[in-house]
């Protein structure tokens, strides 16, 4: 019996942390694709483009870093978290803060560009949307991938 312990508990440590796992590689992938927007994007696309792309991507990671944070978080209010994050950092473009800020710590800059854009607000709340949209389909897949394993490998344990 003592090594049925190990193997349990392992099985139900990856059952726990593969969701999380798979949130964070979607986090680096949202990323990823932003910075090659940001920089792979022809220039004939256009700024509004490229700025739209940039909110959704970056509340699409907000909400699903949300998620890696507090897996067992409602997708409505993940959504709405990652959402006021990023109209919080929008309406402090309102304020010289974010200039200032970014003079000091210039790695702050990308995140606290200035100008304040209203058309932001609403990207934000899509891409809110779509990163808890992907981050909920990731752990329903990771979920049903991990219990149909448990069920494949234990059912010769008796």
């Amino acid at each position: 019996m003592p090594g049925r312990a190990p193997a349990s508990l392992s099985r139900t440590l990856a059952r726990a942390l593969a969701p999380r796992f798979a949130l964070l590689l979607l986090a680096v992938v949202a990323a990823r694709v932003g910075r090659l927007a940001e920089h792979r994007l022809p220039a004939s696309i256009g700024e509004s483009v490229d700025d739209a792309l940039g909110d959704v991507l970056a509340a699409a990671l907000v909400a699903v870093l949300v998620l890696v944070v507090a897996p067992r978080t409602r997708a409505l209010t993940a959504g709405l978290v990652a959402f006021g994050l990023c109209a919080t950092v929008e309406l402090l473009r309102l304020t010289p803060l974010p200039g200032s800020l970014a003079e000091r710590w210039p790695a702050l800059a990308p995140v606290l560009d200035p100008a304040f854009s209203a058309a932001g607000l609403l990207w934000s709340a899509v891409g809110a949307a779509v990163g808890v949209a992907a981050g909920v389909a990731v752990v329903r897949a990771v979920s049903r991938s991990t219990s149909r394993g448990r069920r494949a490998g234990g059912s010769h344990h008796t």
